[in-house]
């Protein structure tokens, strides 16, 4: 058991009571003393080994011990000829008492000259460490510790920073005196670079200390900028040391100065027992997020859950129940690992962006979100949104939901509630989607289903009456048939009778199949034609149809796709209010019939066919895979229907004026493929990309979407040795890919090069969404200053988002598109926001009046949670909206008028100025002065570029400018680079200007030292 204490910093010994017999030393004393191993002191005395003494000490403190306390003192030992802080136990093992004894080198007499500062340290060393170990809580305790000292230093603030990766420290605990006001909130992910000067005196175990804060403006203006802004104009910090690495530092704000030497050499020592008291948190943390969460998906567990029952200490409380729909069947047909990613897939649509409700899982396919003191109307909305993204998510969850503000409130009995609602709804679900496995029906009284209609029909009299039998009819027409396969459902029971073809074809195990058509639907080939499977199926139950008739791909047993056509016919009872007999037959289909719903392109499962008959010719041709860019955007600012017509529009387009000369198939997503007549694979590879880019630019054009570049493309030569068509079709689209980073190239080939640029793609993307997911690890803002056309100073920035990947930054233009593609961009973008206001806070401790810029996209305006989320990160920092500027560039802007105008009258409410970017690329610049209220123009830096072309351009230049200032805008120059450019953009009356001639983009350091010499 001694070995607990092999590695601490501290130096630690045990030795029997009664004999004064050694036991055991720590690595770190036994170095100290010269021992290489055990065997050379075990059995010796403690007195002759630590004190130097023939007899036992006269000081010591065995009689003094009991099991379950502790004695704390000093003492300067002679061996070791230093003074220690002891800290001394007892602890019974094998009918034997034995001392443990825990020491820590304070050097006193270095830290402190006078006799009075080493005895007040002593003392409040002892007292804090009593307020340590009064409580067996560790965060109880580390509160009680910061609690104390903090007024014994009569300091304004106490805490705890903690290191968490790459260069991040985080303020994890604080306290602070009565009226001042709290930081921690503030501190979190704050990157050491700020304070990196303070940790080469911690790794030479000092404290670092600051008497006046306006000591250090101009030598560390970025620690400056840090502390300033929290009301600091003394501190003192002390390292935290864990295995002689810093893992954090504790400190004090705003001590008494008359203090200083006792906190210097008090910071030293308590370090030791603070580390101590993070690791108890830690170790309590992990028991206690194994007791209370479950293991799979980090929600609360039923135990926890259980805890709550009982009268609630709230005044209303609103409880969601949701049940996940057919669980079971994944698990049984998927597998369990497919079922536990449905589980938290699933927990996320529950929890997703919402902080205000504890979210339980209350059973194997069961959750319990809980909402305290949450009114009845923002509760019912709330239901509303997890309705909304159920229905548009692929995964069914049955939700049931009760509300109450009637005392007492108990949480058992609104669970209950809860529980019925949603036994309802899910019983609902499945009466429409006639889709049951493993439906539990407790607490739900089942109705009788109506009797059938006693009239017979002609053939029902005919079978009756002829002694005819359904089954030797259901065989007769089934039997030896190659083309159909038949199939008969009892809808109440949700069972289903096929015939012997269908099952040996595609792999059930027996004719009697229960949950037929959700066991089918998974043998559909492509997610898109099982969800409008579904969406057909749930038509004819929402409109009472009786017919069913849909074409598809599916797989067979030996995974073969075959292209089929469904047809079924549903039987109702008398008044259509339940389905009773679901009957039809499968038919194999030609597959040239194989199109695209929305294209009316085939899809890519046709081209396969025709690139095996040119392989079987011996012919060779050129095959074109290529993207429909920007189709995101449009969805979220002018809808899905918008976007497809856009699609349809490219796409006969694309037939009327290439037909001739490719065959055209939709892929997966946004993208397409040609495959090349082999007469016309003699045109070249670039005039037939050039053919396609430009017929897509065109559509776009005609439909007004503007968008750089509509269509990117990707080139494999076919046959090619070793690749199949279905990998040809996958490498085509990671080619694509590829294509949208290099956007300058009309199409990237397949080569070893883009082989190796399709990994790193691959490896970027995997990487940037971790790094999201990980509180934005490896992200950064950098600031590019903007400065005043008269003096040349700089007055403000624009706030540039950066990322590193392998230690490398990576360009805006590779992860921009990746963020876009993956759905992360609107959370990326609200960290940017606030990282912009944290930095303008520190920036004004320097100037005032400078300001920030941040860029606002097409994808941030239809982020509902974004205005919210500005309006309260201004009301964390207090700070004012006319510090920071919303860049809109010109080309976004008539995209979506509706958003556009909300956000910029929301800006306006919280103060916040607007920037148009890019003014002069688009087609309408002078209208928009007036139809947006922007009050900065910043001048696109191709305008530039025509400046130095001709006095005519010039003079233009100069009249944007004088009608701009007009309308009353503030006008910045962007792209200024050389000295030429620059004197002639002072003549022509702009306000501001930014470009690399002044300063390229800025690591914050850099810019505190910048704002901080002006």
């Amino acid at each position: 058991m001694w070995e607990f204490f092999e590695k601490l910093d501290e130096m630690v010994y045990v030795s029997d009571v009664d004999t004064h017999e050694l036991i055991y030393m720590n690595e770190h004393l036994r170095n100290s003393l010269g021992y290489q191993n055990h065997e050379e002191y075990v059995g010796k005395m403690c007195y002759e080994v630590l004190q130097g003494a023939a007899s036992p000490c006269e000081f010591c403190t065995n009689s003094q011990l009991k099991e379950g306390e502790f004695v704390t003192w000093t003492h300067k030992n002679p061996v070791l000829n230093k003074r220690v802080l002891l800290k001394d136990g007892m602890i019974h093992k094998n009918g034997r008492n034995y001392r443990i004894e825990l020491a820590i080198d304070t050097d006193s007499e270095t830290a402190c000259q006078s006799t009075y500062y080493y005895a007040r340290s002593e003392t409040i060393l002892n007292e804090c460490i009593q307020q340590i170990f009064s409580t067996t809580d560790a965060e109880e305790s580390i509160s009680r510790m910061l609690a104390y000292i903090g007024k014994t230093f009569a300091s304004d603030r106490s805490y705890i920073f903690e290191i968490t990766g790459n260069g991040i420290a985080t303020n994890t605990h604080e306290w602070c005196e009565e009226g001042v006001e709290p930081q921690k909130d503030l501190l979190q992910n704050i990157p050491m670079s700020a304070i990196d000067w303070w940790f080469s005196l911690f790794d030479k175990d000092k404290v670092t200390v600051i008497s006046d804060l306006e000591d250090i403006r101009n030598e560390y203006p970025e620690s400056y900028a840090l502390l300033k802004p929290q009301g600091i104009h003394c501190l003192a910090v002390g390292p935290i040391k864990e295995g002689g690495k810093i893992i954090g530092f504790i400190g004090v704000d705003n001590p008494d100065k008359q203090m200083m030497p006792v906190i210097e050499s008090f910071m030293k020592v308590i370090g030791y027992f603070t580390v101590t008291l993070l690791r108890q948190r830690d170790l309590l943390g992990r028991m206690n997020n194994l007791s209370y969460h479950d293991q799979l998906t980090g929600a609360y567990n039923r135990h926890a859950m259980n805890e709550q029952y009982g009268e609630l200490p709230m005044d209303s409380v609103g409880v969601i129940y949701c049940d996940i729909s057919g669980l079971k069947e994944v698990n049984d047909n998927q597998g369990h690992e497919a079922g536990d990613r449905l589980i938290c897939h699933c927990c996320g649509l529950i929890c997703q962006g919402d902080k205000d409700c504890k979210v339980y899982r209350a059973g194997g396919d069961e959750f319990v979100a809980v909402y305290a003191d949450c009114g009845k109307e923002e509760f019912e909305n709330k239901v509303y949104q997890l309705r909304q993204k159920i229905k548009e998510d692929q995964c069914h969850m049955a939700v049931g939901y009760a509300w109450s503000d009637q005392k007492p409130l108990e949480l058992e009995k609104l669970i209950a509630q809860a529980d019925q609602v949603m036994y309802q709804d899910k019983r609902k679900y499945y009466r429409i989607n006639r889709h049951r496995p493993g439906v539990e029906r407790r607490h739900v009284d089942m109705q009788h289903f109506p009797e059938e209609n006693a009239e017979q029909t002609p053939f029902q009299r005919f079978l009756n009456n002829s002694g005819g039998d359904m089954e030797s009819l259901f065989q007769s027409i089934s039997q030896n048939n190659n083309s159909s396969y038949f199939y008969l459902g009892d809808m109440q029971k949700d069972l289903y009778y096929i015939s012997d073809n269908m099952r040996q074809d595609f792999g059930f195990e027996s004719n009697l199949v229960p949950g037929f058509l959700q066991r089918w639907s998974q043998r559909i080939s492509t997610p898109e034609v099982c969800d409008l499977f579904w969406q057909d199926i749930s038509g004819m139950m929402r409109e009472k149809r009786t017919v069913h008739d849909m074409s598809y791909w599916v797989q067979d047993a030996k995974g073969n796709n075959q292209w089929i056509r469904c047809y079924g016919i549903l039987k109702w009872n008398k008044d259509k209010t339940e389905p009773l007999f679901y009957s039809g037959r499968i038919t194999h289909q030609d597959t040239d019939f194989v199109v695209d719903p929305i294209t009316g392109l085939p899809r890519e499962q046709i081209s396969f066919q025709q690139m095996k008959e040119l392989k079987k010719n011996g012919e060779k041709t050129t095959v074109i895979g290529f993207s429909f860019n920007g189709l995101t955007a449009i969805n979220s600012t002018r809808g899905r229907e918008y976007s497809d017509r856009l699609l349809k529009r490219v796409a006969d387009a694309l037939m009327e004026k290439l037909s001739w000369k490719m065959s055209f198939y939709r892929l997966e997503g946004a993208r397409c493929m040609a495959i090349v007549n082999p007469v016309c694979v003699e045109e070249g590879q670039e005039s037939l990309v050039q053919q396609i880019r430009d017929t897509v630019r065109a559509s776009y054009d005609g439909m007004d979407i503007s968008v750089q570049n509509p269509c990117s493309c990707g080139v494999i030569q076919y046959p090619s040795e070793d690749m199949a068509e279905e990998d040809l079709v996958e490498n085509l689209v990671s080619l694509i890919r590829v294509a949208k980073q290099e956007s300058k190239q009309s199409f990237v080939d397949y080569s070893a090069r883009s082989i190796q640029k399709i990994k790193e793609m691959s490896n970027l993307a995997l990487a940037l969404s971790q790094d999201v997911d990980n509180n934005m690890e490896n992200f950064r803002i950098v600031v590019q200053p903007v400065v005043s056309a008269g003096d040349g100073r700089a007055i403000g920035g624009e706030v540039l988002l950066r990322w590193s990947f392998e230690g490398k930054d990576v360009s805006p233009g590779i992860f921009i598109p990746l963020l876009e593609e993956n759905g992360l961009i609107q959370r990326v973008g609200r960290w940017v926001f606030e990282q912009a206001a944290s930095t303008c806070v520190r920036l004004h401790t320097y100037d005032p009046a400078f300001y920030l810029t941040f860029n606002v996209s097409l994808h941030q305006l239809s982020d509902s949670t974004l205005l919210p989320f500005m309006k309260k990160t201004l009301e964390k920092y207090n700070l004012k909206g006319s510090s920071l500027v919303a860049e809109l560039t010109e080309s976004a802007l008539d995209e979506h008028p509706e958003q556009l105008n909300h956000f910029t009258q929301e800006c306006e409410k919280m103060g916040l100025f607007i920037a148009l970017d890019d003014f002069g690329s688009g087609y309408s610049s002078l209208r928009m002065l007036l139809q947006y209220p922007s009050s900065i123009i910043k001048l696109d830096q191709s305008l530039v570029q025509e400046t130095t072309e001709s006095e005519a351009k010039m003079n233009f230049i100069r009249s944007i400018v004088f009608a701009c200032h007009q309308f009353g805008k503030t006008v910045c120059m962007e792209g200024v680079e050389q000295a030429e450019q620059n004197e002639i953009i002072l003549n022509t009356g702009c306000d501001m200007i930014q470009g690399y001639y002044y300063f390229r983009p800025m690591e914050l350091r850099d810019l505190y030292r910048l704002v901080s010499q002006m």
